[in-house]
């Protein structure tokens, strides 16, 4: 019965991971850092990027490859928009659509405006209402997972055209974000989100490029406690750690969220220790030294333990620059 609890609990976390947190703080630290250095973790290449295609015909019509390998048509931008995703619903807002969405899901609290649509359902296909999606009378259903293939599905028959998007990286979301900006007429703005978050990354990495290697921290990320989930190196969570010069710990998985044990993470010693604000109350030195063993961490020795918005962290939308500064700035105080 216990493993069939655990069992339950790890799918719930991982489809709330997609679904993304609803707390809509800030990055916040819970205490100052001290430099530390460990032995990096054995590291594994990046994920090669799965960005769609985008074509505009010469007829003046849309076209647009999706994630499910489908060619969606649009003969003109969407009007009427309906968003299955609150990444989805942040960049139609950042790329200036967002008077053209008519309705959302249950999590897309940003920005304020987005939180008073009308709501369609949840994240996974089984919560989305297929009825109140299309009283909302759309011309464009934009979908952020695979995992809604079954409503673009049920949509098709309908005449409704729906493109599924699911970003792996940084180049994904870039991609998503000017495919988005071409199906709402809003190319121009969508180019620019994407410059803006190109420049900010880059500087990101021109300045840890200034920081020596021995100052760079190992990092544990923990999403969960109970069972401990941390975040693979195929995550965004885990190319951020790369891109501000860290290791994490765990960047020897092919998982996404795997399940680790306490005692791997002792045995690896990590410098420092992040999580999403939404776990704050378990990520505190007092509560991570009554871990057994953990009190020789070096993270919880130093007290090395910060919080990040579970929101941005989790959404493949423009606020993931925002994320990144914030854990560069955490990390490495003193130059950013």
């Amino acid at each position: 019965m216990l493993r069939l609890f655990h069992s339950f609990t790890l799918v719930l976390i991982v489809l709330v991971l997609a679904a993304c947190s609803s707390a809509p703080t800030a990055v916040s630290t819970a205490v100052v850092p001290t430099a530390a250095a460990t032995t990096p973790a054995a590291a594994v290449p990046a994920p090669e990027p799965t960005a769609t295609l985008v074509v505009e015909a010469t007829n003046g019509a849309i076209q647009i490859t999706d994630a499910l390998g489908r060619e969606i048509t649009l003969a003109a931008p969407g009007q009427r928009i309906v968003s299955l995703a609150p990444s989805i619903t942040e960049i139609l807002f950042a790329v200036g659509a967002g008077s053209q969405v008519v309705g959302d899901t249950q999590y897309c609290n940003y920005p304020p405006e987005a939180d008073a649509l009308p709501e369609i359902g949840g994240f996974s296909a089984k919560t989305i209402s297929i009825e109140s999606l299309v009283a909302l009378n759309p011309d464009l259903v934009i979908g952020g997972s695979t995992a809604q293939a079954s409503v673009a599905e049920a949509l098709a028959p309908m005449g409704i055209p729906t493109i599924i998007f699911e970003p792996k990286s940084f180049e994904d979301v870039y991609a998503n974000i000017i495919q988005v900006g071409l199906a709402t007429g809003h190319s121009a703005e969508a180019e620019a989100v994407v410059a803006d978050m190109q420049a900010r990354v880059a500087a990101v990495e021109a300045t840890v490029a200034t920081i020596p290697v021995e100052q760079r921290p190992s990092i544990f990320y923990e999403v969960f406690d109970e069972p401990l989930l941390s975040a693979g190196p195929n995550t965004f969570i885990g190319q951020m750690i790369t891109l501000v010069g860290a290791t994490n710990i765990f960047a020897d998985t092919s998982e996404e969220y795997p399940v680790v044990s306490a005692e791997a993470i002792v045995d690896r010693n990590p410098d420092a220790i992040v999580g999403p604000d939404s776990h704050g109350d378990k990520l505190t030195p007092e509560q991570l030294a009554l871990r057994p063993g953990w009190e020789r961490i070096n993270a919880v020795q130093n007290k090395r333990i910060y919080l990040l918005d579970g929101d941005m962290a989790s959404r493949a939308g423009p606020r993931l620059v925002d994320v990144l500064e914030s854990l560069a700035k955490i990390l490495y105080p003193e130059q950013f």
